[in-house]
């Protein structure tokens, strides 16, 4: 299948004119029909399993419940980890800019730039999604140095 779509659209565009007009409806079915079709497909499976959709890292896996165990701390760990991120991630966006167009971002006055920025960002928020369980061990690994130095920080100096 995979073969003959891509057959189809390397020697269809020579034969319409569909990919060189402004088309809204077709732009539409291009960005939302395989994610569509992915998602049924998902949706058909679930139901005749009987369950949800399958949990992917196995039983054990960590979730934001394993966090909340920690109470005050765990979620303060957590917010903690996401700041991280995105002190680094502005940081690592405009160095992946310099190195690909060999000037540095200027966000302030240049739309494009800024955009591209943005979209670096982006790209990284989605990579990093993969690490989601990571990102919650960090939160889980930091949660008893917060409860130690951040919230009980006055019950610990007495």
């Amino acid at each position: 299948l995979t073969v003959f779509l891509s057959y189809a659209v390397k020697y269809g565009e020579l034969g319409l004119d569909l990919p060189f007009t402004p088309n809204a409806p077709v732009a539409l079915a291009m960005v939302l029909g395989i994610p569509g079709l992915t998602a049924f497909n998902f949706y058909q499976k679930s139901q005749a399993d009987g369950a949800g959709f399958p949990n992917l890292m196995g039983d054990n896996a960590l979730s934001m419940d394993d966090v909340k165990k920690y109470g005050v701390s765990g979620t303060l760990a957590y917010v903690l980890t996401e700041l991280a991120f995105w002190a680094v991630a502005f940081p690592v966006a405009s160095t992946a800019l310099y190195q690909t167009t060999g000037h540095w971002p200027d966000v302030v006055n240049d739309t494009v730039d800024r955009a591209a920025v943005i979209g670096f960002i982006f790209a990284g928020a989605n990579i990093a999604r993969a690490l989601v369980p990571l990102r919650l061990g960090a939160a889980l690994a930091l949660a008893p140095w917060v409860d130690e130095n951040i919230i009980n920080r006055e019950e610990t100096s007495q």
